[in-house]
């Protein structure tokens, strides 16, 4: 072998490890200040689903939170909050929502999701998550089953997979109270 290419490779795999090592030591620092950021965002998101709640409290099982109680000034339960991941037309759907103690929703917040642009991605939109707060549990379906929430046109599956996701976060709430 020749001497000049052992180290041309020499070279190579030195630079490859100063990498290596770089990168890992800003990894470790930016996964904390991630953490934090996300911490940050549910909390102002439950913020937005709840607006009445003065504070939240995490219900767990074991180290998962199920789900937050949202109390007002005077330490009263005014309500629940969740986040949940719900199967969409694309991918997954995370929403935040709230809401009060007889599950009339306060409020939701489409955290992620990878849905159609133009179509599905319309969940995000305020003129359909707009129409959630003062729905009551039962009227909590598409107008067109005799509900109180109007499908995004042409996407019907995003439409209900937000509220199916509302209803499996409900029936959890109900399930663990």
């Amino acid at each position: 072998m020749n001497k000049e290419y052992v180290m041309v490779m020499v070279k190579i795999v030195l630079l490859s490890v100063i990498a290596a090592v770089i990168l890992g030591a800003l990894y470790i620092p930016t996964q904390a200040q991630l953490k934090v950021y996300q911490e940050e965002q549910k909390q102002l998101s439950l913020k937005i689903v709840n607006p009445d709640a003065d504070h939240f409290e995490p219900v767990k099982s074991g180290e998962e939170t199920l789900y937050y109680l949202a109390f007002d000034a005077g330490n009263n339960l005014i309500g629940y909050c969740f986040f949940h991941d719900q199967p969409g037309s694309q991918g997954t759907i995370t929403l935040a929502g709230g809401v009060d103690t007889g599950y009339t929703v306060t409020g939701v917040k489409i955290m992620a999701h990878s849905e159609t642009p133009g179509l599905g991605a319309k969940i995000t939109e305020e003129s359909f998550t707009g129409q959630f707060p003062g729905v009551a549990e039962d009227d909590l379906m598409l107008s067109k089953d005799g509900g109180a929430i109007d499908a995004i046109t042409g996407a019907t599956v995003s439409s209900v997979a937000v509220i199916d996701g509302l209803h499996a976060a409900m029936n959890e709430i109900k399930a663990n109270e």
